[in-house]
């Protein structure tokens, strides 16, 4: 008696192979989706660390400045040498944006778009802002800060310039807080051409 070879037709093997086509269809871009959200989340979460780090080191320095602040009233009222001296002498400026870039290697003040043109560096002051802050984040990674009135208003952080997946705070990427037209400008923008205001509250 003849034993009957068992195995798959032809047909059953198409059938498994349109429903494996049709989960990978399904599945591959929500894998993307979720991976895009998960290394967000990271850097969403890696933004925040940098806005505490540097509200801390924003506030040690308002109680330094706060002294040359405090000149005015009298003394600015007779001497406004004297006034504009005390006042170029600040690191943040009370009632201007301040905005802070970090490259990876280099901290530098930069205007709202990124550049460094008509900023009079003060390169002391920027090394000590970037070590107060790197001390507690690490230097891995770029981002750019958002001071205004002694208050961090919002940061932007990658692990490349130019990287993709960008976190922000402390409106944050991918949470529907930024519109999404504003997300998909800062996935394409490179961290230091961010427009801030974007993502303060």
């Amino acid at each position: 008696m003849k034993s009957k070879k068992k195995g798959f037709t032809l047909i059953e093997l198409i059938v498994v192979i349109a429903i494996m086509g049709i989960l990978m269809a399904i599945i591959v871009p929500s894998w993307g989706y979720f991976m895009r959200r998960s290394k967000e989340r990271t850097a969403n979460s890696k933004a925040k660390i940098v806005f505490n780090a540097a509200q801390t080191e924003v506030t040690r320095i308002a109680q330094r400045e706060r002294s040359t602040l405090s000149l005015g009233d009298a003394v600015y009222n007779t001497d406004t040498e004297l006034k504009k001296t005390a006042f170029n002498s600040l690191y943040l400026n009370k009632g201007t944006d301040f905005f802070f870039y970090w490259d990876g290697n280099t901290g530098t003040q930069v205007n709202s778009g990124g550049t460094i043109s008509g900023i009079v560096q003060k390169s002391q002051e920027n090394v000590h802002f970037a070590n107060a802050i790197n001390n507690i984040c690490g230097t891995e990674g770029t981002y750019k800060i958002y001071v205004r009135d002694y208050n961090v208003v919002s940061v932007v952080y990658c692990s490349r310039a130019n990287g993709e997946y960008k976190g922000t705070y402390p409106k944050t990427m991918g949470s529907d807080q930024i519109a999404s037209a504003d997300e998909n400008t800062i996935r394409n923008s490179e961290v230091s051409v961010i427009d801030m205001k974007k993502i303060a509250l």
